[in-house]
């Protein structure tokens, strides 16, 4: 089992609405396995650790998924592009969405997260990341 870092962008997806259902579909663009961990990250305005979930199917297409999230785009236009595999995401929990957060950018930056966060990151490969983000979920 791998633990993966992704960012979301809730400018133009509700990322709280597909996964207060639970379960939802998310695009592939590494290489995850089933049961594989994911933590969303939230870009701004909440730049911070929001959910963290488990890799329960991979390999839906476009269009297996779109019945599924089309409603939480924020515009008609934003699923335009679409990827090509989807991966069934299962929420296992929702971090509160807090000024000063321990899973914000700031604290992520301090523990090992280098650069900006525009596509995935195999936490293995930082381990002193995955440390403080398993520390911090142990004590929330």
């Amino acid at each position: 089992m791998m633990h993966w870092l992704i960012p979301a962008n809730t400018k133009f997806y509700d990322v709280f609405g597909a996964l207060n259902r639970t379960d939802t579909y998310w695009p592939i663009n590494a290489k995850m396995e089933v049961g594989d961990s994911v933590f969303l990250y939230l870009a701004a305005p909440y730049k911070q650790i929001g959910f963290l979930c488990e890799v329960k199917d991979i390999g839906s297409s476009f269009e297996d998924a779109l019945p599924h999230i089309k409603q939480f785009f924020r515009k008609p236009t934003d699923h335009k592009k679409k990827p090509t595999t989807f991966m069934k995401l299962h929420c296992t929990v929702t971090f509160q969405i807090v000024d000063k957060s321990p899973l914000s950018y700031n604290c992520l930056k301090q523990h090992g997260l280098n650069g900006m966060l525009l596509g995935p990151r195999k936490l293995e490969n930082n381990l002193k990341l995955l440390q403080y983000i398993n520390e911090v979920c142990n004590e929330l």
